[in-house]
């Protein structure tokens, strides 16, 4: 049997890993968070896969492909090219959606095209990115921006005083001389006085040259209006440079559906075109078991093979829970979850073989009754002759696996070794010896709050009576209304509720561990302090930083058309400051030793600082002592960047606490040390609610409300609600068969 061999491995914390992995397998690996399986897995083999499979590319390809750090090996045989399924969102492009991310849409378009009555033309008329078919008002979008002029304009005020309220445009830039200096206005004439021709003239004139500009006007400029000006910079500008305008986009602006088009984005002619009553637009906003149903209904009048061709998709789709989306969903509002899911039934309609396919945690997001059918695509992928490597930590999807690898046996510098390699039967007696995961559940007398009239996505004028100062579990299956009732009581109770949601933390290597939790700067007004020279001398971004690496610690250099070339900075040696900020000390520790301490030896270094060492214990106590203080964001893995984000809230008193599936990627002993979190909430009178699919940790919450009967349009109801224990017993819970 053929292997991919590794020799070798030191990325991040691996301890010069060798291993042979067999092909045409499914292998798993396991290990607590930041044990190095994502290091193994995702930074060395599949870096470097993807990195030689780029090398065959022409250069200029090449140069417009994402660049991959090399990873630190001495070798890999037998690679073969890495197709990698990750959790990562599908892109949050408006024109984007689940019907064009999975190639539905242009069967669905070739449909109407040739079927459809009256027939308007060829399927590039039933496209919303496409002139011919989008609808002309919102550009295909579905929505039109409205501004609110009251918003944008105080009109009590004159163009000099600052009449127009939005940030870029305040009394001496550059932008508000565009008006000032036009020769259009009086200046000092309040809004409130301006004709309406006046009026009109400065919020939607189309670009005009000023007959009589003043001095300050430049000769090539051109007059336009307010909002046509802010519509194309701001709004319809991708670059990331004008996010920071958002919060002002937002206030003086609103979005709402589209007039002409309804929603549907193409059109009057295309939404004119129909089979079977339906048009275009409204298949693309049935839910996928509906659709489904139409499609099959036409079996027998239209040709099979496009009807096929879709439902094929749409079955794996629902296949694996996501018959509540509708082909119109936009990608940008997937969970991680739902991405990784859509990816994985593309990678199914392929017929591609000897490929490698890398799953991160395909369990993620997905109920008991749904992961069966995840494990049969999966073994799908296998059975075409490819090989399978995917992270997890849910046994229904290590049973999978022809071998096991585990990692460890702590994690960080504590992790990345193979502690052993097994089959699944070997790996599951080993687990069961380990002790189960244990809670001494409160014994005081509940008292309820009531939580009324939520009304949320599929949620419809929900009541419910919760236990105070204990942990709820939020069950039901994919899309049944968990995340839809969390996000209605934060709308409802927003003063109240602290959400803590999966979405990823953006990780750079200028972002690190103590200057996320807040306390760079208190560490650095330390140093400062004892040494009398200015603060920003102790940051790698501020005075402090290497003059040739510019704190980063490395330099790049860019070879043209090839990968440019990383090395460690020859001057800092890697370390990010200038040589004379390390002559500076606190308590015998430069910056950088500072920086390399763990954040279990930092508690006792700063154990005088109650401001510093509360923070500091909170990531101790979360699972995450072995992490340095200077460990950058970009280094971690997805249960350790989880844990983080948690850590930052947990001083709450007296709130209403939602946590979104917090166990995502911890193995049980990193449960274990998050349900000794949980219950230091509850001493502090926090109510906690847990959106979970993990069935062992279900069982140790002191509540349970379950949402369903299924998903979309026919979830948002309230199943079940009483404790776990009652759950297994009571025929409406779906989630109980699996406790």
């Amino acid at each position: 049997m053929s292997q991919i061999i590794v020799r070798g491995a030191r990325t991040r914390n691996l301890k010069n890993v060798n291993v042979a992995i067999n092909k045409h397998q499914i292998n798993a690996f396991v290990g607590v968070s930041g044990s190095g399986k994502s290091s193994l897995v995702f930074s060395t083999i599949a870096a470097e896969a993807q990195r030689q499979m780029n090398q065959t590319y022409p250069s200029y390809v090449r140069n417009r492909m994402p660049h991959l750090e090399t990873p630190i090996v001495d070798s890999i045989e037998h690679l073969s090219p890495a197709i990698i399924v990750n959790q990562k969102a599908l892109g949050d492009n408006r024109r984007s959606t689940v019907g064009t991310v999975t190639d539905i849409n242009p069967t669905l378009r070739l449909l109407f095209s040739r079927f459809g009555k009256p027939f308007i033309g060829y399927s590039d008329r039933f496209s919303f990115n496409n002139p011919n078919g989008m609808c002309q008002t919102c550009q295909g979008l579905g929505i039109i921006t409205e501004f609110k002029l009251n918003e944008l304009l105080d009109y009590d005020k004159t163009l000099n005083e600052g009449a127009i309220r939005f940030e870029t445009f305040q009394p001496g830039s550059y932008r508000w001389k565009r008006y000032v200096d036009s020769g259009l206005f009086d200046n000092d004439k309040k809004l409130a006085d301006f004709t309406e021709e006046e009026i009109d003239l400065l919020l939607y004139s189309a670009e005009i040259k000023p007959p009589n500009p003043l001095p300050g006007w430049y000769k090539s400029a051109l007059f336009e209006g307010l909002i046509p000006r802010i519509t194309h910079t701001f709004i319809q500008n991708t670059s990331k440079s004008f996010k920071r305008y958002l919060p002002d986009i937002q206030r003086v602006t609103k979005q709402q559906t589209c007039f002409t088009c309804h929603g549907y984005r193409l059109n009057e002619e295309a939404l004119s075109c129909k089979i079977n009553g339906k048009h275009i637009g409204e298949c693309l906003a049935m839910q996928l078991d509906e659709l489904q149903s139409f499609l099959m209904s036409l079996k027998g009048k239209e040709p099979q093979l496009i009807i096929e061709n879709a439902l094929q998709q749409i079955n794996y789709l629902c296949r694996v829970g996501l018959d509540y989306l509708n082909l119109a969903r936009e990608t940008g509002t997937l969970s991680g979850g739902e991405s990784q899911r859509i990816k994985l039934v593309r990678s199914i309609g392929s017929s591609l073989s000897d490929m490698m396919y890398i799953f991160d945690e395909p369990s993620v997001g997905l109920h008991p009754q749904d992961i069966q059918a995840i494990g049969q695509l999966i073994e799908a992928i296998k059975n075409k002759g490819n090989t399978i490597l995917l992270i997890d930590h849910d046994p229904k999807i290590i049973q999978l696996a022809d071998t096991v690898f585990e990692l460890g046996p702590g994690a960080g510098i504590h992790g990345g070794e193979i502690t052993s390699i097994s089959n699944y039967t070997e790996w599951e007696k080993i687990k069961k010896e380990e002790p189960p995961l244990i809670r001494q559940k409160k014994e005081t007398p509940i008292d309820y709050f009531s939580i009324k009239n939520i009304t949320k996505n599929n949620v419809h004028n929900l009541s419910v009576s919760i236990p105070k100062e204990r942990i709820i579990a939020i069950t039901g299956v994919a899309g049944s209304g968990k995340s839809s009732f969390a996000k209605g009581i934060l709308e409802n109770y927003p003063e109240d509720t602290l959400y803590v949601t999966q979405k990823n933390i953006r990780g750079s290597s200028r972002s690190t561990l103590i200057s996320y939790i807040g306390l760079f700067d208190d560490i650095r007004k330390l140093y400062s302090q004892k040494n009398q020279v200015a603060a920003s001398y102790f940051s790698f971004n501020g005075k402090g930083a290497c003059p040739v690496c510019k704190g980063k610690g490395y330099i790049e250099t860019e070879l043209a058309f090839l990968d440019p070339i990383r090395t460690t900075c020859e001057a800092c040696l890697g370390e990010k400051y200038q040589q004379k900020v390390l002559q500076y000390t606190y308590r015998g520790k430069n910056i950088v030793e500072l920086l390399s301490l763990s954040v279990e030896d930092s508690l006792i270094f700063f154990s005088d600082q109650p401001k510093i060492s509360q923070k500091i214990n909170w990531l101790y106590k979360i699972g995450l002592g072995y992490l340095t203080l200077g460990q950058t964001l970009n280094t971690l893995s997805g249960g350790e960047l989880q844990r983080l984000k948690l850590a930052l809230n947990l001083d709450s008193q007296k709130k209403i606490i939602i946590l979104d599936e917090p166990t995502t990627g911890l193995s049980k002993k990193d449960i274990q040390a998050l349900l000794t979190i949980f219950d230091e909430l509850l001493e502090k009178k926090n109510t906690l609610l847990v959106i979970e699919h993990n069935t062992e940790f279900i069982q140790l919450a002191d509540w349970m409300i379950e949402f369903g009967p299924s998903s979309g349009s026919n979830g948002g109801q309230l199943i079940y609600e009483g404790t776990p224990l009652a759950a297994k017993v009571d025929s409406a819970s779906v989630t109980g068969k699996y406790l």
